[in-house]
This record gives structure tokens, sequence and C-alpha cells, in this order.
């Protein structure tokens, strides 16, 4: 009888030692230097101001112009074919991106359409970064061929000529909306027949169709301002952290990713960096060389010249803080085949990647990223890398830990 009592306090020990163990590890990795924990809140989404700025748009903020532009982001009528809208490329279900390779509108685009979520909070937009604000980049895809196919007067006469459109308009802008019925299909680049008309036009004219052209955009703008940036389990794991809380939020897995996501080893950080995992940076990470597209080189006379810029007559912005456009690098050479680093946020949902759209997955993004960094291209800007199938395993499971919690508050 004795001997079974040995026995079955041996084993119940074992269990227990074994526990303690498995627990001891598993806390193990959430021990953190003060310098790595100083990294780790820098990632929080707490480091977000409550409401995005742009001295170039009044209106970002406007609650009606977020509700006029809303409606106007998801009305079919604003193409050439009456069937595609922003929304077409830019789907709330698939975190307002569109789940494609290249965008679709009424052809194939350029690129791979990005998320929405955040966009309000960044300094360059589109890939290239060819634009400087929201509400100017909001105005290219309505006149690409490619997309909405309109020219800019075919786009104000289909929205003056809706009345409830017409009324939203004048009560936001407090401007009287041009009468559609004098309004020919016109902009500067286009067909033949579209440069004459608007060559044909007096200064004025265009002035006056451009002031109106970049309201809409104003109102576009003002709602993707509105689109909360939700918050995600890495940011649940540091709130909790920050108030000790003892909660299991994230997986010794997961943890061991986020250790390697900010270590030089993996050197993801480097890039994306901050509340929205993005620096907002351009860097050649060799992607332009299969389409041989120069990427942001291609673009800075276009940025510094655009009629809708920051320093620009529809502009909001005093000129003396569009910082960005007034330092705006311009050396096409160390431009070349440089994009912009996307943010990681909701990352797992927004696939394809690359501004090509052509890896289908994380891990082809993780091994590209690990062939190309040994690289001998010098205009690649990467320093070489090299991570076990563990480690990788690791970083994918932190990633995505990235994706937004839609019905938990932290």
């Amino acid at each position: 009888m004795w001997r079974f009592w040995q026995i079955l306090l041996r084993v119940v020990l074992i269990t227990l030692i074994g526990r303690v163990s498995a627990n001891y590890f598993a806390s193990a990795d959430l021990v953190w230097t003060a310098q790595e924990w100083q990294k780790i809140e820098s990632l929080s989404l707490a480091n977000l101001p409550t409401k995005p700025s742009d001295p170039s748009n009044r209106f970002a903020q406007d609650p009606e112009a977020a509700r006029f532009g809303q409606a106007l982001f998801f009305d079919k009528r604003l193409s050439r074919n009456g069937s595609i809208s922003c929304a077409s490329c830019h789907q709330p279900d698939k975190a307002f991106a569109d789940g494609l390779a290249i965008t679709r509108g009424l052809g194939v685009g350029k690129r791979n359409a990005p998320s929405l979520y955040g966009a309000a909070y960044q300094t360059w937009f589109f890939w290239d970064g060819r634009k400087d604000s929201l509400w100017s980049q909001a105005l290219a895809p309505l006149e690409d061929e490619h997309e909405h196919g309109l020219t800019r007067t075919d786009l104000l006469k289909k929205v003056f000529s809706d009345p409830q459109y017409r009324n939203q308009y004048q009560h936001i802008f407090q401007l009287e909306p041009l009468d559609t019925n004098t309004l020919v299909s016109a902009k500067p680049s286009g067909s033949v027949a579209e440069i004459r008309a608007w060559n044909a036009l007096s200064g004025q004219e265009r002035q006056q169709i451009d002031r109106h052209f970049s309201n809409i955009g104003k109102a576009l703008a003002a709602y993707v301002s509105s689109l909360p940036v939700q918050p995600t389990r890495l940011d649940k794991y540091i709130s909790a952290k920050q108030t000790g809380s003892s909660q299991t939020i994230l997986s010794p897995q997961e943890l061991k990713g986020l250790r390697l996501f900010i270590s030089p080893k993996a050197q993801c950080i480097n890039c994306h960096s901050g509340a929205l995992l993005t620096n907002q940076s351009f860097h050649n990470i060799g992607t332009s060389t299969p389409n041989h597209d120069s990427g942001r080189a291609a673009v800075l006379d276009e940025l510094r010249l655009d009629r809708f810029n920051c320093l620009g007559a529809f502009s909001d912005a005093k000129s003396d803080t569009c910082h960005e456009l007034n330092f705006l690098q311009r050396s096409r050479h160390q431009n070349y085949g440089a994009y912009k680093t996307p943010s990681l946020r909701n990352i797992s949902k927004t696939a394809p990647y690359f501004h090509d759209g052509r890896f289908n997955n994380l891990e082809t993004v993780l091994d590209y990223y690990v062939t190309a960094s040994h690289k001998t291209n010098a205009g690649i800007h990467l320093s070489p890398l090299s991570l076990s199938s563990e480690e990788k395993q690791q970083l994918l499971a932190f990633l995505k830990t990235l994706d937004a919690i839609t019905n938990e508050r932290l």
C-alpha cells in the first residue's frame, strides 16, 4: 500500500514540476529588456493622434464632408461606364483593399491596391508617393483611363446633376456648383479631343473647374480619414503589460516572433516602425527588376509640379507648413526602384503583397527578403538577412497578431 502512495506522489510531483517548468519557459518570453520594451511600446496604436491632421484640407475632420465623401466613395455612377466606384478597389470586407495582384477598374491597372486603414496618417500616397495628400490622391483614379475613366468635367457633371449631391456640396463648401449644361468633356491630359477642349477654356474657367474638382477630393479624403484604425492583439498585449495585467494574449511562438521583429537579426522594425508599422519612407528592395518600374525616381518632378500639391492654389495649407514637399529629396539615383513601405496592420488580410502583388502569401514574402538581402546589387536597401525555418514560423505567427480586433475592446 505504501508503495502505491509513493508512486502516486511521484506522479503528482512530476506533473506539478512539468507544469511549473512549462509556465516558466512560457513566461520567460514575457521578460523584456528596457530597450526591447521601448521598441515594442513604439508600435502601439496609442501613439497615433486621435484625429489625423492635414493642413491642406480644412474639411478633413468635417462630419458633413465625410458623409458626402462616403456617398461619393460607393457611387458607381462616378465612372465612365457606371459600374466602378472607389469601393470597387477598396472593399470594406477586405480591409479596404481588393485581394487582387493588380487593381482593376475599367481596365487592368499597374499596381496593387493598398488598404486605406490609416491612410489619413500617411505623408505620401501611392506606391511611388506621387501625391502628398489624401485628397490629391483621391482625384487621380477618377481620371485614370484604367480606373474610373472620367474627365474632371464629366465628374462634376455627374455630381452636380444629382439634386442631393448638389445641395450637400453647396452647404459644405459654401460654393455655388457649376451649371452642368455648360460643361464639356475636358481635362489637361487624355484624348486629343479632351485636351483641346481643356485648352479652349479660359484660365478662369479652368481654375474654377479645378477648385470644384479639388473639393470632391477633399470630401472623399474626409470619409477615408473617418475610417478607424482598429486595435490588434499586439496593441492589447502592450496595453495589458502597461497596466500590469497577467492576461495571456500572445502565445510563446508569437512572442518569439515579436522579439525577432524588433531584433537586429530580423531587422523588420527598421522599416516597419511606429504605430502604423511603417516608416513611410521609400526603399529599393529589388522588386523593380521584372517590370523595369523605376518607382519613386520617375515621379519626383511630377510631384513637385503637381497642380494639386500642398503648395498649390487649391491647398488650404500655408506654404511654410508643407515641410515634406519643401524638403523633397530629388535624387533620382537614390530613389530608383524605391517604393513606399506599406503598413503591416491587417497584413494577413491584404494579400497579395508588394507593389505589383507578386506574392500571394507571407511565407514567400519572408523567403524573398532572405534571398534578396544576399544579392550583390548595390542599389538594394537591404542588409544580409538569415532566418531559420523555425524563426520564419515565429515571425509569421507574430505577423498574424497585427490584424484588427473588430469585436473586442482593449
